[in-house]
């Protein structure tokens, strides 16, 4: 018949209502352009059993290489677990160069913690100090409170000067500011009661009006 003696050749000679007159007996579309009438004709002469042969050994080439690889994943694994045993062994080396930075972090947290509690001593002497101002009583710091004080560097918020060069100078400064200091506090002290004199004064002129009042009235 045709189909056995046409050749590549043969096809694309044909002319196209004889490449249709072939698609019609094998009962292949018609339609299209004489490219796609000789693709179909030359597929329908290649086609059949031995076509289908070829696919199926091309569909099991892709298995084997894919079971090739999954022996090398396989083979890989098994070297990468040894691998993550050696890194469980390494982890507590890591764990000792680890103290060395903990120290130098421990320093700066306590001056940390230092400037916190300093700010929050500092912040409590100022509402003592704003309270004080409001009822018109002075403001009297201990000598911890005032070297705490110059230490958090707000000596100038309390009208306090920097006695720290002083104390570095001479011993003998300290003895002559903690003498300074008990002066202070008796100056204060009298302050206290001096002021306190004068509420009492503002307070017993009120009942002594009214006979003020009575003695004008007569």
């Amino acid at each position: 018949g045709t189909t056995t003696t046409m050749s590549d050749m043969d096809v694309k000679k044909m002319k196209v209502q004889e490449l249709r007159d072939e698609l019609e007996k094998r009962g292949l579309d018609t339609s299209g352009l004489k490219n796609q009438l000789v693709e179909r004709l030359e597929e329908a002469l290649g086609g059949g059993e031995g076509a289908g042969d070829v696919e199926e050994e091309l569909e099991d080439i892709p298995d084997v290489e894919v079971s090739a690889a999954d022996k090398a994943k396989l083979a890989a694994l098994d070297k990468k677990e040894p691998a993550v045993a050696a890194t469980k062994t390494e982890a507590p080396k890591k764990e000792l160069p680890k103290p060395k930075k903990s120290d130098d972090e421990r320093k700066k947290e306590l001056a940390a913690e230092k400037k916190k509690a300093d700010e929050a001593f500092v912040a409590d002497l100022k509402r003592r100090k704003e309270r004080a101002e409001k009822f018109g009583l002075p403001f009297a710091m201990n000598d911890q409170e005032r070297t705490r004080v110059r230490n958090a560097g707000a000596a100038k918020d309390f009208g306090l000067a920097d006695a720290a060069p002083e104390a570095k100078k001479e011993n003998k400064p300290l003895q002559k500011s903690a003498e300074q200091l008990k002066k202070e506090k008796e100056a204060f002290d009298a302050k206290l009661k001096a002021r306190a004199e004068r509420f009492g004064d503002a307070l017993k002129p009120l009942p002594k009006a009214t006979p003020i009042y009575d003695s004008a009235k007569r």
